[in-house]
Order: C-alpha cells, then sequence, then structure tokens
C-alpha cells in the first residue's frame, strides 16, 4: 500500500510540518540523508511521503542516533530538553544553554550533523525534533544541561567540598554504562549520604520515589569525572585534554610533530607484525603435524588449545586469536586430512593456501591477517566466556554476541580520531570510545573496547591507545555520522603502508658465547631460511634471536651443508669472530653426524664400525625398533626410516638417512592439508548501499509521484502503509488520539477511536479516550490511520 496523504502546514507557527520540510530540500540534501541513513533508501521509497514516514520509525532514528559523537548527542538532548518537540526552539537558546557562542565550530559541526540525518529539523536559526526522536534522547545516556548548575570556578569549589565516600559514587556512576545511579532498596547508609551530598551540593540531583530513587549528576559534574578539569573558557562540547599530543611530542610543532609521532608509532607495529608472523608460523607448523580435533558442536575445546598451545611454544591465552585469524585468511579450515599414514576426520588443519602464504613479502603475510581480522565474524576475546544456559565459547565456533565487525569500527574509528601524537592511556581508553559512539557504549560497556584494543596491538595497528596508519587506513572505510561507509581497504592498499613500517631487513648477525646469534632485524631472504635451518628462533620481534643446538646443528646437516659450509656463512655474515665453543660444537656434531646410514627394510641401519652397532644393539631402540643383525655392519629394523633415526637420536646417536645411491638424504614429517569446504549455512549477503546515482533518480521518481497524486486531488487527511505505522510510532510517543481503520477477517472494516500506548509485536495497544478501555489491535489488520479534525 502505498500512502495518501498531503503535507499540511504547522497550524500554529504556520511552518510546513516535517514532510513538508523534507520535500523543501534540494536534491543534494536528500542525496546526502539517504547515504547517511542507507536503511530509509531500501527499497527506494514511493514519495516523499514515504521517505519521511520510514525517517519516523523508531528503528531508524535509533540507528541514526547509534552514529552520534557525545556533542551531538548533547546538543540533540539540550533542543529536546528546550521542547523542540513541540515547537521551534531558537538555536539560540540551545547554545547559551551549552554555554557557548552561536557560532561555535563544535556547536555548528553538531547542529550541521543532526540536520543532515534529519534529526534535527526547521528553519536555519530555529530547530524542531519529531516525536519519535524526543523519545529516543529520553532514553539515550546523556543528561542536558540546566540552568545553574555548578560550572567552572564553582564546579571546582565544590567538587573540592567533597567526601571520598561521594566522589567515589560520582566516579562509580560516571564510568558506568548509563549517567544514573540507582538507589534501590539495597542500597547501603554510606551511597545514600554520598547522594544527598551531591545533590546538596548541586552537583546531582535525587529522582524517583522510595524503593526506585535514582542520582543523576549534573551534566558538568559527569564530564568533570569522565574527563578531568576543564581548561578556562573550555565548553562540554570541546575535546577532552586526552585529545590532545603528549609534551614530548610537541618538541616539534604542527605537520612535523604529527608526521614524527605517526612514524614511531609505525615502526613500533611493525615490531608487532614480525612477532605475529613468527606466532602464526609457529601454529601452522603445530598443526601440520597433528591437526585440532573438533567439537561434537563445533570449534575446538579448552583442552585441544592447551595441546596446540604446547606444541607452538605460545601461551594459551594468544592462541584464540591466532587460529581466528589464520582462519579468517583462509590458511586454516576445518575437514578431513591426512597425515602421511594417519587420517584425521573433521579437525581443524593448514590449507593449501597457507604454503603460498608462507612464501610471500611479510608485508603482504600481514595485510592478509590484518583483513582478515578486521572482517571476521567472530571476537576472539570471547572464547572461554560463559554461554548462556551453559558451557564456554569454543575457539574457531558459532560467532557469539554483537557483529564483532563493527565492534573494531567503532573502536579504531574513535582512536583514529585522535592526532597521532596523543596517548589518552589504558585508563581513559573507554572514555575515548564513549566520546565518539556514546549510544553503543551504553550497551557494549568499555571489555570489548579494552579487549578490542589488545588485539588490535597484537596485529600492528594500536600501539599503546594510538592507531597506525594502517588502523587510520580501515577506520577511513567506516561510517560515521558525518560521512558514510566507503568500504574497507584491499590488500594491494595496506600493503605499502605496513612496508614503510616494517624494518629494513640485514645481512649481517652477531654471534655469541651463549651459542646464541643476534640478528638486529629482520633478515634478507636467503639469509633468513640458512639460519632457520642451522638455528631456531628463541625470540622474534625488532631483533630476532636465534639458538643453535646439536638438534638444529643436524638439522643444517641433514639438509645437505657441511661443517665447511656451516663456518663459512657464520665468518661471511657475523660482524663478530665466531666463539670457540660454536666451533667446538660444530665440530663435534659433524664428526658424529652420518656415521650411521638408515635405508628401508622398512629400513636398514649400516656401520663400518662394529663396535658402534654392537652399542646400538645394546640400547633400548633394539627392542622399541625391532633391530635384528643381518651382517656385522648391518642392521636391518620394522620400524619406519624415520621413526628409527628419531629413536636412534633420542638414545644419543646421530644417523642419517640416504638412498640407493649411498647419498645422504633429508626426511621430515608429512604435514597436514585440508581443503577448505563451503559453510553448511549460507553467508549473510549484506545490503548493497545505493549509489547517489541511483538515488537521485530514485529522488526523480518520488517527486514526479508526488505531482501526481497531487495534480489527481489526493489530499486527505488519512494515512496508509509505512506512514500509518509511522503516525501510529507518533501518536504513541505524544499520547495523541487517532482514528485507526482496520479490516476483520469476513472483509468487513470498522474504525476505532484510540490513543495508542505502545506499538510492538505485531499489535497496537492502546485505550478508548472516552470509556478508558483498553484497546488491542493487530497491526497486519490495519488498513489507515486517521488524524482527529480539530474542529469537532
Amino acid at each position: 500500500m502505498s500512502p495518501s496523504r498531503t503535507t499540511p502546514r504547522h497550524a500554529a507557527s504556520g511552518e510546513p510540518d516535517f514532510p513538508a520540510w523534507l520535500a523543501g530540500l534540494p536534491d543534494d540534501a536528500l542525496v546526502r540523508l539517504c547515504v547517511l541513513r542507507p536503511d530509509v533508501a531500501n527499497p527506494p521509497p514511493a514519495s516523499l511521503d514515504v521517505l519521511a514516514s520510514r525517517l519516523r520509525l523508531p528503528a531508524s532514528t535509533a540507528r541514526a542516533m547509534g552514529t552520534l559523537t557525545w556533542p551531538d548527542l548533547l546538543v540533540l538532548a539540550t533542543i529536546a530538553e528546550l521542547g523542540a518537540g513541540s515547537g521551534p526552539v531558537p538555536l539560540r537558546a540551545v547554545s547559551g544553554r551549552l554555554g557557548v557562542d552561536d557560532d561555535d565550530p563544535a556547536f555548528r559541526t553538531s547542529v550541521h550533523t543532526l540536520r543532515e540525518l534529519a534529526l534535527l529539523w526547521g528553519d536555519e536559526s530555529r530547530a524542531r525534533i519529531v516525536p519519535v526522536t524526543g523519545a529516543a534522547v529520553d532514553s539515550a545516556p546523556v543528561i542536558a544541561p540546566q540552568p545553574g548548575e555548578p560550572a567552572g570556578a564553582d564546579l571546582e569549589t565544590a567538587w573540592n567540598g567533597l567526601s571520598a565516600r561521594a566522589l567515589g559514587v560520582l566516579e562509580a556512576i560516571a564510568r558506568g554504562r548509563s549517567p544514573v545511579g540507582a538507589l534501590g532498596s539495597g542500597a547501603s547508609e554510606t551511597v545514600r549520604a554520598a547522594a544527598t551530598e551531591l545533590a546538596d551540593a548541586g552537583l546531582a540531583v535525587i529522582t524517583g520515589a522510595d524503593g526506585g530513587e535514582a542520582v543523576v549528576p549534573r551534566v558538568h559534574t559527569l564530564d568533570r569525572a569522565r574527563h578531568g578539569a576543564r581548561p578556562h573558557g573550555a565548553s562540554l562540547l570541546d575535546t577532552p585534554a586526552w585529545a590532545a599530543p603528549v609534551a614530548a611530542a610537541t618538541r616539534s610543532t604542527g605537520t612535523a610533530a604529527t608526521t614524527s609521532a605517526a612514524t614511531r608509532t609505525d615502526a613500533s607495529a611493525g615490531v608487532a607484525a614480525l612477532d605475529l608472523l613468527h606466532r602464526c608460523d609457529a601454529v601452522i607448523a603445530a598443526l601440520s603435524v597433528l591437526p585440532a580435533a573438533t567439537l561434537k558442536a563445533g570449534g575446538v575445546g579448552v583442552r585441544e588449545l592447551r595441546r596446540v598451545a604446547r606444541s607452538a611454544a605460545l601461551d594459551p591465552r594468544e592462541l584464540p586469536l591466532l587460529l581466528e585469524v589464520l582462519a579468517g585468511a583462509g590458511l586454516l579450515a576445518v575437514g578431513d586430512a591426512d597425515v602421511g599414514d594417519s587420517a584425521f576426520d573433521s579437525v581443524w588443519a593448514p590449507t593449501e593456501a597457507a604454503d603460498v602464504w608462507s612464501a610471500r613479502e611479510p608485508a603482504r603475510r600481514w595485510a592478509e591477517l590484518v583483513l582478515a581480522w578486521w572482517s571476521m565474524p567472530r571476537a576472539p576475546w570471547r572464547v572461554g566466556s560463559e554461554i548462556e544456559g551453559g558451557g564456554t565459547v569454543p575457539a574457531l565456533g558459532d560467532p557469539v554476541g554483537p557483529p564483532a565487525p563493527a565492534e573494531r569500527s567503532r573502536v579504531l574509528r574513535a582512536l583514529s580520531e585522535l592526532d597521532p601524537a596523543a596517548e589518552p592511556g589504558d585508563a581513559l581508553l573507554p572514555e575515548v570510545v564513549r566520546w565518539f559512539s556514546p549510544v553503543w557504549f551504553s550497551r557494549a560497556g568499555s571489555r570489548p573496547c579494552t579487549e578490542t584494543v589488545l588485539e588490535a596491538r597484537r596485529l600492528g595497528l594500536v600501539v599503546g591507545t594510538t592507531a597506525t596508519s594502517a588502523a587510520r587506513l580501515l577506520a577511513a572505510g567506516s561510517a560515521t555520522a558525518g560521512s558514510p561507509a566507503t568500504g574497507a581497504p584491499g590488500v594491494d592498499d595496506l600493503e605499502p603502508i605496513l612496508t614503510a613500517a616494517l624494518p629494513d631487513p640485514v645481512s649481517e648477525v652477531i654471534v655469541q658465547a651463549d651459542l646464541t646469534i643476534l640478528a638486529p632485524g629482520p633478515l634478507v631472504p636467503e639469509l633468513a631460511a640458512e639460519f632457520a635451518l642451522l638455528a631456531d628462533v628463541e625470540s622474534a620481534g625488532a631483533a630476532i634471536t636465534y639458538r643453535v643446538t646439536e638438534t638444529s646443528l643436524r638439522r643444517a646437516l641433514d639438509s645437505g651443508s657441511t661443517a665447511a659450509g656451516i663456518r663459512e656463512l657464520l665468518a661471511r655474515t657475523s660482524i663478530t669472530p665466531v666463539p670457540q665453543s660454536l666451533d667446538y660444537l660444530i665440530e663435534d656434531v659433524a664428526r658424529r653426524h652420518g656415521r650411521l646410514r638408515v635405508g628401508s627394510a622398512l629400513s636398514f641401519l649400516r656401520c663400518d664400525d662394529p663396535s658402534l652397532v654392537a652399542q646400538v644393539m645394546g640400547s633400548a631402540v633394539a627392542e622399541s625398533c625391532a633391530l635384528r643383525i643381518v651382517a656385522p655392519t648391518v642392521l636391518i629394523s620394522q620400524a619406519k626410516p624415520l621413526d628409527l633415526v628419531e629413536s636412534l637420536r633420542e638414545h644419543g646417536f646421530a644417523p642419517v638417512v640416504e638412498d640407493t645411491s649411498g647419498a645422504v638424504v633429508a626426511l621430515s614429517r608429512p604435514v597436514a592439508r585440508v581443503h577448505a569446504t563451503s559453510p553448511t549455512r549460507a553467508p549473510r549477503v549484506p545490503t548493497r548501499a545505493a549509489t547517489p546515482a541511483e538515488l537521485r533518480a530514485a529522488l526523480t521518481a518520488m517527486r514526479s509521484a508526488d505531482r501526481v497524486r497531487s495534480a489527481r486531488g489526493g489530499a486527505g487527511t488519512g494515512y496508509t502503509g509505512e506512514a500509518a505505522i509511522a503516525r501510529l510510532h507518533e501518536a504513541a510517543s505524544s499520547g495523541t488520539a487517532v482514528t485507526v481503520s482496520v479490516v476483520d477477517a469476513q472483509g468487513r472494516s470498522t474504525s476505532r477511536l484510540i490513543i495508542p500506548a505502545t506499538v510492538t509485536g505485531g499489535r497496537i495497544e492502546g485505550i478508548e479516550p472516552e470509556s478508558a478501555e483498553p484497546v488491542t489491535l493487530p497491526l497486519h489488520r490495519v488498513i489507515s490511520v486517521a488524524d482527529l479534525d480539530p474542529t469537532r
């Protein structure tokens, strides 16, 4: 059904009502409105009246308010407090109540944002809001300023006179989700006394009756508790002190200081990225040998997480993030896998794409992980949290809780709004996010903020509480109150930023007497491959520490290196002399290496030294590997060659594997690889936002439809379709009586005069004005809604 209604003018002031004001806006403004509030333009409205109706729906209004910053919300609350829901309010009165000038930049920016979102309407010097917006403001986490409340020096005087208990109560309210502290029947006498002290000082007001009382701080007091004392001349709309560059960064000025701070931040992020790649490599290596089993309900359980963490030498607490990011990048998948002769059903293991990814440049590998984290539906920090009904959230299971990408976007966008030289610190991090997303923060609380930042630090997107250049690029693609979403950047967009952030590769190392090798940065690819065989990575970051062991030297010798080649490599790359202890170790391992030769019988063992053969037969290996002498220098075994080699090495021997020609070959364990399968449930396809060109075409059609209806004399006072639903919501908000026409099961139509109370759950609940009897009507049977004739 399409609505049929003219748009009258406001009877008291002669101003047009909201639909008429909307129709009078230029096309550019309407296109901008539909871009900022895409839900009202999909599907394209049939007329401007339908567009006006959608803008007044509670769900759409709530979405729009969710994009507002704290200054925007404070301005809107002040406008509502001054009565803009019942008539025009001069903007001069609004700015006066907020304690700012009419031309204050922050005030004008907020007013402009509210007008663009159609949360504020009317001429340029006055403001009005629709009833649905007023109802949304009433439930929003904001307090409008009141005349005469302490501010500036008066506030500081009153603040300094508060007791510790009053300050504690105020601090608890300020850090909570809602700026209201409940004083229920369970409140202690200490809390009640503190609330009374705040009220007596004029810093709060106690509302409600016995049993349902609440203490509500004044807005200037709330601002003081959250952000500290304001400098002289600062207003409630000005960004707090935590947004200013820190003193160390202000030694340079202007663009130079900002660039220097951003460069330092990106360099620190590059160090975190190298550590991330090292840990991801460790996880892939661990799952290649023994994949992670899945739970019956899906996901990976706590016991399996601990096993994988031990195998990869990682902290179990950081493993969920690594698993989720690798899975999001398509490097891990669930399926059936074969590792050698062992078959695994329904396990998480590396995909074939993991081998391709491992061979790429570090910056590109990092970029792929960052984009996977940015868009993946699960929040790793929720792993281990309790689920309603029992149990805990598993890793790699079904998504739980609010959409994780939206949480990341809110948090990183807030940090990206700050100067690169600003460092608010962990304690003020929730207040930073609340300032830029107050409505969302009131629902989510502080934990998603802190946990998301912890994940971003491990990804190299945040250093301390400062967003990197990569994080700012990601955040720039998300929507804000003043700008629409432009989409996430791609790998090619991120890779240059990350390449610049990574330390330059080096070709020199420092060999130390404790058998460690220190690389002062990432090694060039050729050396990195050689040192990966020669030594084990002990720690990764800006500098990489390798440790040389007998096992690592055997690995290098197994791959074809010689003792002379290893010495030449160290002498060529080390800026310090090779320690004698390392030289002795190389000589000892090389001397013993290959004295035993392993082949297949399943496998055989040969040695030119009969005494060494006797030592082997006298060890536990003879029994465990079923060794049998077939000649004075030849043994055969029922164990596979690799199993035999590992058993001999565990007991102190140093065998090598040879082929049919007697040449030394290197054997390694087979690795698990699975083919990623399509998910059992179809993925949610996001609704595509209309382009500006499509919106202009839709507006042209809407204006044409309005002109045709006007020419046909379609004037009337009835609302149908979406306009009827919007009118019912308005009537419920304002307590206005309307006439509702409904059709029954037999197709007969009747009209009822009611005052709607709620419009929800597919029903209209209200009362008849004359009899005061409750009325419930099914929403799907409503055919029209009409206003009362004001002359009757």
